[in-house]
């Protein structure tokens, strides 16, 4: 049985390159680094977050402006329209039942824009005393002066084969 002796010298090359690579390092003169506790590091780094004079012009800016301001005539206005009610949907269970109405979650007796709900089975129901009810279905949507309750979707959107 043959034994190979192992060499006892360093391989010159990679020796040569990391002791390169180090004088090089220590060469480079280093810049002094601020402290963390001096305001001028705090310049050095992006700015993640708005400063308090930048969230205060973001503040004032989603204001809305004055109807007055906007126009500046103070002449007479048009008449609002009447509410319009959209109904996305409704659940009923054990415990009661939900519909939800221009976005918002209604139960059986809650008011909106002064109408009273009231679900059924198959309908929501808007009343005000004096005034004719608005009868909605899932996906329907109507308003106060309307006789006609309207889709969302249009007519003719949907074609049969």
């Amino acid at each position: 049985m043959k034994t190979t002796a192992l060499p006892t010298a360093i391989p010159t090359a990679p020796a040569t390159l990391v002791f390169m690579l180090v004088a090089a390092a220590w060469a480079v003169p280093s810049v002094a680094a601020p402290s963390l506790q001096s305001a001028d590091a705090a310049q050095l780094w992006p700015r993640i977050f708005y400063s308090a004079a930048q969230r205060r012009a973001i503040e004032q800016a989603r204001i809305p402006a004055e109807p007055e301001a906007i126009s500046g005539t103070t002449g007479p206005t048009a008449p609002s329209e009447p509410p319009r009610f959209v109904l996305q949907g409704m659940a009923q269970g054990r415990r009661g039942a939900s519909a939800w109405i221009n976005g918002a979650m209604l139960e059986q007796g809650e008011t909106i824009d002064g109408r009273t709900v009231q679900i059924e089975a198959q309908v929501v129901r808007l009343r005000l005393a004096g005034q004719p009810d608005i009868v909605l279905r899932p996906g329907q949507q109507g308003a106060q002066a309307d006789q006609a309750v309207q889709d969302i979707i249009p007519p003719g959107s949907f074609y049969k084969k």
